[in-house]
């Protein structure tokens, strides 16, 4: 009887233990998204989805527009980052205007609140958006900055449920770098508590006083045409590795 018992005892905790193993292999399944053999692919946690069919919006400041290049409208950051996504099949939507900011409209209705509300009024629906700028808001302490970073993101999300948000903080020039620090810092912390990625030129060192004759123009705080082609150059390598396109 004892026997009997105790090998009853034994096939329960195989049982048991089994039953367990079952049950994590089901949800070690669940959480990657499934198996290869379903069809189904799991998602890379570093990279962001990728639309079907990309619509990118890019919001951003007189960095945007180019002032300071040769040729302003053809040599700003953001065209010369479309044309390089548009070889990847994604259509871009430029929306700059001289002296946005997080806190800052330059003296009008133009704070990227007040943009992204007008943008939503377009026949443009876009499903990945970029945020560019920061350097107009120098008159704005750094938590004012980091709440509407936060503010303008969440509406973004209210405005295109789904879309994906990039914060693109300021390429100031390099003499301009140390008093940006704090501006970048905040925002890069506001995005990050939004779970949203920031490309950050001040904290990834792209401006050097190597490169600062070639790269700032005539005023001191704008960019020359080798300047945003640069900045151009660095932006689609980040925002490439951030949609996993360069894989």
């Amino acid at each position: 009887m004892t026997g009997g018992r105790n090998r009853r005892t034994w096939l329960v905790a195989i049982g048991v233990v089994a039953a367990l193993i079952a049950a994590a292999v089901i949800a070690v399944v669940a959480v990657s998204g499934g198996s290869e053999s379903d069809g189904s692919h799991s998602r890379d946690d570093s990279t962001l989805a990728v639309p079907a069919e990309p619509q990118l919006l890019v919001v951003g400041d007189s960095y945007a527009e180019g002032i300071g290049a040769e040729d302003p409208a053809a040599d700003n950051w953001a065209r010369l980052a479309a044309d390089r996504l548009a070889e990847l099949g994604w259509q871009t939507r430029i929306d700059a205007a001289g002296g946005t900011g997080w806190t800052n409209g330059a003296g009008g209705p133009n704070t990227y609140g007040e943009r992204l509300a007008r943008a939503a009024q377009n026949d443009f629906v876009p499903n990945v958006l970029v945020l560019q700028g920061g350097a107009n808001d120098y008159q704005s302490s750094p938590d004012v900055v980091g709440d509407a970073v936060a503010s303008s993101i969440e509406q973004a999300r209210r405005q295109w449920p789904g879309i994906e948000v990039v914060v693109f903080s300021s390429s100031v020039p390099f003499g301009l770098t140390d008093r940006a620090v704090p501006l970048s810092t905040a925002i890069a912390d506001a995005a990050e508590s939004a779970g949203v990625p920031d490309i950050n030129p001040v904290a990834e060192q792209w401006m050097t006083a190597d490169t600062a004759a070639d790269y700032t123009a005539g005023d001191g705080t704008h960019l020359t045409t080798a300047g945003y082609a640069y900045v151009a150059d660095r932006f689609v390598a980040d925002f490439s590795a951030l949609f996993g396109l360069d894989r």
